[in-house]
């Protein structure tokens, strides 16, 4: 079993329960229609046993929502977050989070009816959707665009003059483990990571900006800047530059059990 240039365990022609590797191999038609009944039979039977021992290892489903608007239609977009809770995400060192300007958040039951409003409302907007299908405790990635923000001081002379930003060519996405929890939970470990950014040509993984959410099959997480012009991770991950205005990305993921 192989994994795949987005973490996902390749599970072709394989099927696991409950620990019991189950493997088809191209069988010629031989009109033992016996043979088949038999494999059908001891599949079901491990099903069941599956079931009854609630150990199957199902998929998780992430879907994931792009939003994204220029600056003088983001205030809109922006107060979406009344009716988000912040107050639900695990962060490993907090006061180095804060300073990133991220926000991550969990939307209350109205949240997907009001995005759908704000979408509406706005006349100059780009909205995307993907899925990604991870086996419990794979990782993936959201990728949120191929440019990154880079600021650019400006000098008069000696003096520091102004900061303006430049799109430097570089991939940005969200790093994402997410696990099945004994209490029906699904738990989701996310980490901003910037692709061929470094001089080596490598990745950039900003581990001490992990954080970990905790939410229902369903739930919808909500992830985003605070601040709209400064110098900070936030504004690196999620601004965008459309026919020469900046703009900014604002990212929903709900993760449901397969």
């Amino acid at each position: 079993m192989g994994t795949d240039r987005f973490g996902m365990r390749k599970l072709a022609l394989t099927a696991i329960i409950t620990g019991v590797v189950v493997v088809w191999a191209g069988c010629e038609q031989t009109g033992r229609r016996d043979e088949f009944e038999d494999i059908s039979r001891k599949m079901e039977e491990l099903k069941r046993r599956a079931a009854e021992s609630g150990g199957g290892l199902g998929n998780i489903k992430v879907m994931v929502n792009m939003l994204s608007t220029g600056e003088h239609e983001y205030s809109a977009v922006n107060a979406l977050w009344r009716y988000a809770d912040e107050n639900v995400a695990l962060v490993g060192r907090g006061d180095v989070y804060s300073g990133s300007g991220l926000r991550i958040g969990i939307g209350h039951e109205d949240f997907m009816a009001r995005l759908d409003l704000v979408k509406r409302s706005l006349r100059s907007a780009e909205s995307s959707e993907v899925f990604v299908v991870l086996a419990d405790g794979a990782t993936g990635y959201i990728n949120v665009g191929r440019e990154i923000a880079v600021p650019v001081f400006i000098y008069r002379g000696r003096r520091y003059s102004a900061v303006e930003y430049e799109f430097r060519r570089a991939g940005r996405s969200l790093e994402v483990v997410a696990r099945k929890l004994p209490n029906g939970m699904i738990e989701m470990q996310l980490t901003p990571v910037f692709s061929q950014f470094l001089t080596t040509g490598g990745d950039m993984r900003l581990t001490e900006l992990s954080t970990t959410v905790l939410a229902r099959p369903g739930q919808t997480v909500i992830i985003g800047g605070s601040d709209w012009a400064a110098n900070n991770v936030a504004s690196a991950l999620f601004s965008t530059s459309r026919r020469g205005e900046r703009g900014r990305t604002l990212v929903t993921v709900t993760p449901y059990l397969q």
